[in-house]
């Protein structure tokens, strides 16, 4: 309750700056206020036997899902086809028990799809608006959820790819965080498959003599450390700036994974799940989001819920209370496609000449806004399975 009444006073506090705060410079997007920058949406499948889905791809979005009518999360305009399993695949004796072991269950909802990764891109100087250019922070991402028989999460792998660090912050981190209206706890156990690094950021967790760990206590919600040193992924890196400059060579990197056990009592179906949606929505959503420096300064996607350790007077030096600025540009944005990512200061509407289209359109027109691409803008070494 404290904390609601907080947040009501930096937003009642902020309604009364915002217009008198200086503008930066003309924005050079004309941006619709009620754009919310998705590139995802979830859409209805029906399902009468058990079957796989998959995309205008081919590739695998689910896999012997239960009968019924299902949610599924998938890239904008993604036109997904059912394929019933045939009989004899089809015996499952997997049921509702506590433990679950991922490597059997068959039952497996993926994003964007199987073995294929989203390009997640962050700014980091939140709350004022950066150079555009949105390689501060930037990985691959894939999630599977992990579901029983009747199509209820029971957990849930986020893996992450590391491309590139833009930024000049030494310390940057990464986390997710489960959350719902009324909010519950929903987190047992995480575990990593690498050094998750932790204590330069999360404090506040416990930590398993096997080494997995819980939540970060301290949260209204379930809050999920992914790794508390974004850097360390990097194969022997000693600059700031890595994998953003043509002049550098280049870095690889380390792919890991943080796999998170539900608890058996407040699992849910898939179709309550959403992914980065707004903190309006009463689904189960989880939200990806960067930390920079300090646990305090937490950059989000639009929309997004902050946690209890956010310092909420950002958001005033921000212009908003949604993690926009008033003329509404953003700190995260995300392809469901793997795309390369712009070159230092080269701004993404530049190297993505669709991209302000999109934007401008309020996500009507251009959603394949990485087509065409500015070759000569992007980061052209290495190849994280590229679509460009």
């Amino acid at each position: 309750m404290k904390l609601l009444i907080y947040i009501i006073s930096v937003f009642s506090l902020l309604s009364c700056v915002k217009n008198n705060m200086p503008r930066e410079f003309d924005s050079p997007m004309k941006v619709p206020a009620d754009f919310n920058w998705k590139t995802i949406e979830s859409q209805e499948v029906n399902i009468s036997a058990i079957s796989t889905i998959l995309n205008e791809s081919g590739d695998t979005i689910a896999s012997f899902m239960p009968v019924g009518t299902h949610e599924i999360i998938t890239g904008k305009n993604t036109r997904l086809s059912v394929i019933e399993e045939p009989a004899e695949e089809t015996t499952n004796t997997n049921i509702s028990t506590k433990a679950i072991n991922k490597g059997v269950i068959k039952e497996v909802v993926y994003f964007p799809s199987k073995n294929k990764y989203a390009t997640i891109m962050f700014e980091d100087l939140f709350p004022y608006r950066g150079d555009m250019d949105m390689n501060d922070v930037v990985f691959g991402l894939n999630l599977e959820l992990y579901l029983d028989n009747v199509a209820r999460v029971r957990g849930f792998s986020i893996k992450i790819q590391p491309r590139a660090i833009g930024s000049s912050h030494t310390k940057i981190a990464l986390a997710a965080s489960l959350s719902s209206n009324p909010q519950q706890q929903y987190v047992d156990n995480i575990s990593h498959s690498a050094e998750p690094a932790l204590g330069n950021f999360f404090s506040n967790v416990t930590i398993n003599r096997d080494g997995s760990y819980g939540p970060e206590s301290g949260n209204r919600f379930d809050v999920i450390p992914i790794t508390g040193d974004f850097r360390r992924y990097f194969r022997g890196a000693q600059e700031l700036f890595l994998n953003v400059r043509e002049i550098d060579p280049i870095l690889d990197t380390e792919t890991f994974e943080v796999f998170v056990e539900l608890n058996s009592n407040t699992i849910f179906p898939i179709s309550s799940f959403s992914f980065l949606g707004s903190e309006e929505e009463t689904d189960v959503n989880l939200d990806i989001f960067a930390l920079f420096e300090h646990r305090g300064r937490e950059v989000h996607f639009k929309g997004a819920l902050p946690t209890d350790y956010f310092y909420l007077p950002f958001l005033i030096a921000s212009g908003t209370p949604d993690f926009s600025t008033p003329d509404n540009w953003v700190w995260a944005v995300m392809s469901d496609k793997s795309i390369r990512h712009p070159q230092e200061f080269k701004k993404i509407y530049n190297a993505y000449p669709n991209f302000k289209r999109w934007a401008e359109s309020g996500g009507d027109e251009s959603s394949d806004w990485h087509i065409p691409a500015i070759s000569d803008s992007l980061y052209s070494k290495g190849d994280f399975n590229y679509i460009n």
